[in-house]
């Protein structure tokens, strides 16, 4: 990745160290990915995690508990809602069509290359009409400061036991996704909100609530 980004370099207009890029056509082959593990906030430890994240006002003149909250009421990627827009915005949906990356910035896709509009609900409004519009994004705000401050927030209720894990940004994403499909929300809709196909969401999604109870027959 490294060497293609030089590359890249070299043979632009105004640096010219190479008449062309030689790799500008070469695509990193994808390393076999492990699966990792779903984990679901239980209902009970929802609020403490926000309250924690809330607890100081303000990390970088920035309230991380919202983006935290709109991630587990939309299902939404980390990279996705970071590169929202409020011009994203028609009515009472949102349209998901580009993903920010730590290593590439912004990119005009999404992780599945597939737009997608997303329902927001009274609590995402909420969230929306109480935030700053003063920047073209909604969440104009550096993701890797959020992934930071989420870990040193939560850290601490572990080790008091308050909670199960030091929690993940990307587990709130799981946690909406497992909550939908418990309210009953069909499997193809879910998939169709969340930006995956409805094999996945059965694969990794369909058994991780921890939340039933086994009934008398």
């Amino acid at each position: 990745m490294y060497l293609k980004t030089m590359y890249k370099w070299a043979a632009q207009e105004d640096v010219a160290l190479l008449e062309r890029n030689p790799l500008a056509s070469f695509k990193m082959p994808k390393a076999p990915q492990k699966d990792d593990e779903i984990i679901v906030i239980p209902r009970n430890e929802v609020a403490l995690v926000l309250a924690a994240l809330e607890s100081k006002q303000t990390y970088r003149h920035v309230n991380w508990a919202s983006y935290t909250e709109f991630m587990l009421q939309t299902a939404m990627r980390t990279g996705e809602v970071r590169s929202l827009m409020w011009d994203d915005i028609k009515g009472t949906k949102i349209l998901v069509h580009q993903n920010y990356t730590l290593t590439h910035g912004l990119k005009n896709s999404t992780k599945t290359n597939k737009k997608r509009w997303v329902p927001l609900n009274k609590r995402c409004l909420e969230i929306l009409e109480d935030l700053p519009k003063n920047d073209r994004f909604i969440f104009p705000w550096n993701r890797l400061a959020f992934q930071s401050y989420f870990r040193k927030k939560l850290s601490p209720l572990k080790e008091a036991d308050l909670i199960s894990h030091v929690y993940r940004p990307y587990d709130c994403r799981h946690t909406a996704i497992s909550r939908w499909i418990e309210a009953g929300i069909p499997v193809p809709q879910v998939a169709a909100w969340a930006g995956n196909t409805s094999e996945v969401i059965f694969k990794h999604y369909c058994n991780t609530t921890q939340e039933y109870e086994m009934p008398v027959l």
